[in-house]
């Protein structure tokens, strides 16, 4: 687990594997893993420092990869013969298709073959191996491959040259966040440009036995196991500081918030859509969503007549909060007060979204005065005992599970999803998520709620992950609390699809606290906000007086 956590530095998308290794039952002691997660959501910061960027491969990862690999320089098949390869790099070699493989190519340590053969036992779904060819029998240092399974009727191995060498500023940042001595950084960095071990104990005059047990001590601090999971791990340094460089000249401007200064100091970052004089409801929005509204969204809103005030929850778009967990509910609840205070507002309905349900609940508890009724677009269950969240998709359900243990894990995986996101590698995680319901990937893949995605992800990490880290802790806690015993209408409008909270369950939670149950409504999943924001604001309408 130490292993693949680190992992997540290079390949992001390693965190799916992660979330599977944790659901075992046996793993019952992930809170000794908590300064590994977070020492690895640090490293994952400072390798891909492009937090607040625009995020523009959102919308095309969606609609699938466009870009095509370059062609391999050699493939085999699965039963090592030569299928093609690249002549000028083979030149010394009496490699030709159609023959197997030289005993002399992958190296005399098995090192390199075991990867392979790890590869071919994934079918297919294994990540990228890197390994050390050698191209002739003559070569005793041997050439870095990125070696990956290709082909559909029969697999092939595809194997292009690594041109990763040691960058002097990229490889200072690698050796101070992984707190490498300056012995293991020259080591790494002798073995990143393709020298041996052998070559670095006889450049320092040192006994191989030395050296072998210097690199050894390196690859335990690292939590990994091989020469070429440290090259990994680098790659992924170099291409992050690659690509945040490229990006940076590109940058669009972030957009500004309307803001409201607290009497702590801090600052309550807010959107406003419709006409001032309209009825007001206060949105409160889910964890992708962000406080940002489609057009078909301000369209609904205004045929009804409302003026709609958008908070960013807690820790968003820069926002601070001095409390953590439930606590900050109550916290941000008399910030809502403050707010309508702020707009001249006496009263006011609320739509919330999703996981934003319990800061809907206890707004309308706390002050039935102030906030007059409660519309929820779906909604996450209150994690009491008999909620092992067993009924949730897998994106959902580890990260609640370890939010109760190990909290730390939770900010890894938020920071692993956002930096897939900008690589253009998020598919793995909505399908995680949404690939139950044929018409929340539909809802993804429009193009309003795409480009709202992408606004939206901008403002939620414009500061780090604290923000989606707490939405997971308040998912994992019970808030039943603020059911009970309301003054004001709760009504809950549920999709048939929604794998965030089943209909079933759904139905039971509303019998438990007397709340007015819409659906479950065909062709809807958990973003139901997106899929019917019609029928959602004219419920909220529906809370003042004809």
């Amino acid at each position: 687990m130490i292993r693949d956590a680190y992992a997540i530095a290079a390949q992001p998308e390693r965190v799916m594997k992660l979330l599977t290794l944790l659901q075992k039952p046996a793993a019952e002691d992930e809170g000794a893993l908590q300064a590994h997660f977070a020492n690895a959501t640090e490293l994952l910061g400072e390798i891909d420092n492009s937090v607040g960027d625009d995020f523009s491969t959102y919308a095309r990862d969606l609609e699938g990869p466009s870009e095509q690999l370059i062609p391999p320089d050699l493939t085999l098949s699965k039963s090592m013969t030569v299928l093609s390869i690249d002549q000028q790099l083979f030149k010394g070699a009496e490699l030709k298709p159609g023959e197997p493989i030289p005993d002399w190519l992958f190296g005399m340590d098995g090192e390199s073959y075991a990867q392979i053969e790890k590869l071919i036992k994934g079918e297919g779904k294994a990540n990228p191996a890197i390994v050390r060819l050698y191209i002739d029998q003559d070569d005793d240092r041997g050439i870095l491959f990125a070696a990956q399974l290709a082909g559909a009727a029969e697999v092939e191995l595809a194997f292009r040259v690594m041109r990763l060498r040691w960058n002097a500023a990229i490889g200072s940042a690698f050796a101070r966040s992984l707190d490498l001595t300056a012995t293991e950084q020259q080591l790494a960095e002798y073995l990143i440009n393709g020298q041996s071990v052998l070559e670095f104990a006889e450049d320092r005059k040192r006994a191989l036995g030395t050296a072998r047990n210097q690199l050894k001590s390196l690859l335990r601090k690292l939590g990994i196991g091989s020469q070429t999971e440290l090259i990994a791990l680098y790659a992924g340094f170099s291409n992050a500081f690659a690509t945040a460089e490229l990006k940076e000249k590109y940058l669009i401007p972030a957009g500004t918030s309307e803001k409201l200064r607290l009497q702590d100091g801090s600052d309550m970052p807010f959107e406003v859509y419709g006409d001032p004089a309209a009825k007001p409801v206060l949105y409160l929005h889910a964890t992708i969503d962000g406080a940002y509204l489609t057009a078909r969204q301000q369209d609904a809103a205004a045929k009804q007549s409302l003026r709609v005030i958008a908070p960013w929850l807690p820790f968003y778009a820069g926002s601070k909060m001095a409390s953590s967990g439930l606590a900050v509910v109550d916290e941000f609840v008399e910030r809502l007060v403050c707010l309508l205070d702020h707009l001249g507002i006496d009263d006011c309905a609320i739509v919330s979204a999703r996981v934003a349900a319990p800061y809907g609940m206890a707004a309308v508890r706390t002050h039935p005065d102030r906030f007059r009724g409660l519309v929820m677009a779906g909604t996450v269950l209150p994690a009491d005992d008999a909620n092992d969240f067993s009924h949730l998709a897998l994106g959902y359900r580890a990260p609640l599970r370890l939010a109760r243990i190990a909290p730390s894990f939770v900010r890894l995986y938020f920071a692993a999803v956002s930096t897939m996101v900008r690589r253009g590698k998020s598919m793995a995680y909505f399908q995680s998520i949404y690939g139950d319901s044929a018409a929340d990937m539909k809802t993804l893949n429009r193009p309003d709620v795409a480009e709202l995605m992408q606004r939206s992800m901008k403002r939620t990490f414009q500061d780090g992950y604290e923000s989606t880290a707490q939405q997971a802790i308040l998912t994992a806690s019970d808030w039943s609390k603020w059911c009970r015993d309301l003054q004001v209408a709760v009504t809950l409008i549920c999709g048939a699809e929604d794998r965030l909270a089943p209909p079933h369950l759904v139905e039971q939670f509303c019998d438990r606290y007397d709340f007015n149950l819409i659906g479950p409504l065909a062709d809807v999943g958990s973003l139901a906000i997106q899929q019917v924001p019609e029928q959602i604001f004219e419920e909220a309408a529906k809370i003042w007086p004809a």
